[in-house]
């Protein structure tokens, strides 16, 4: 059962960094969760000095959040992964309201969706596959 439970994990951590990159951060390979948590700190820092308007603002304050998340979820360090994965899935739904504050829908893949720092942070939303 371990093993089911680090692939969700794995799995998690690899949709995070892809989220994470769309907001503008580095792409990570094999990423951990303290690292992905640092970056989107960094990347929420960014995001709420934005002079772009109140809708970055608050994307920024969700990126925050979300880097909290990931926090917790590294604290466990695979001791207890149901929690661990619980806190990854909050993560990554707090990443998607940060992408609706820019009028973006993230949960339903990232292909073909304008970044923010591509344009303008109002403008497109996503039109990626399920995936």
């Amino acid at each position: 059962m371990t093993v089911w439970w680090v692939g969700r994990r794995d799995a998690a951590l690899v949709r995070i960094a892809e989220r994470m990159v769309f907001f503008g951060g580095e792409p990570v390979e094999d990423p951990g969760a303290a690292e992905l948590a640092d970056a989107l700190a960094a990347l929420a820092g960014e995001y709420l000095t934005s002079a772009r308007g109140e809708a970055v603002r608050r994307a920024g304050v969700l990126l925050e959040e979300a880097a909290g998340e990931l926090r917790r979820a590294d604290r466990f360090r695979g001791t207890l992964l149901p929690v661990v994965l619980r806190h990854m899935r909050r993560a990554e739904t707090v990443l998607d309201e940060a992408g609706g504050c820019l009028g973006l829908e993230l949960g339903l893949g990232l292909r073909g969706a304008v970044a923010p720092s591509a344009g303008d942070a109002a403008v497109g939303r996503g039109e990626g596959a399920a995936g």
